[in-house]
Parts: structure tokens; sequence; C-alpha cells
């Protein structure tokens, strides 16, 4: 069940947000590049595509490309 969570990167004070599963959860805490990382709202609904993209952009991430999850991520809850 999708979840979504706060983190923020190392050299970015900016807080930001993004629904996850827990397997993303896990890898996106294992990132090197992430400061801080919890969950702040379980039960989360979203698409399997949205999922998809959030795999493709932490895939980038442990290539040391934030691009894609910088630009899928929100600012806001």
């Amino acid at each position: 069940m999708p979840f979504k969570i706060q983190y923020k990167f190392q050299d970015d004070a900016e807080t930001r947000y993004c629904v996850v599963s827990y397997e993303q959860y896990r890898n996106f805490c294992a990132l090197p590049i992430i400061q801080e990382c919890k969950i702040i709202k379980g039960n989360q609904t979203t698409t399997k595509k949205n999922l998809d993209e959030i795999q493709k952009a932490l895939d980038m991430a442990y290539q040391k490309d934030t691009s894609h999850i910088r630009n899928l991520s929100e600012n806001t809850l």
C-alpha cells in the first residue's frame, strides 16, 4: 500500500514530499543524497504509472542524478 513521505536532500534545506511503495521507501532512505526521510501519511492512493515514475527517479538518483526525483516531488502537503 503506497504512503506519503517527507524528505530533504543533503544539499537542499527545502522539505519535499512524494508517494512511494514500502520497497521504494526503503531504497529512498538508503540513498546517500537523502538527509532525512520519514513516513507522514499511510494508505495513499496512487497509480502504477506514478509508482513506476518514482522507481525511475530512484534508479536515476542511485546514479547521482536527482533531477527526475526533484521534478516529481511536491514542496507542499
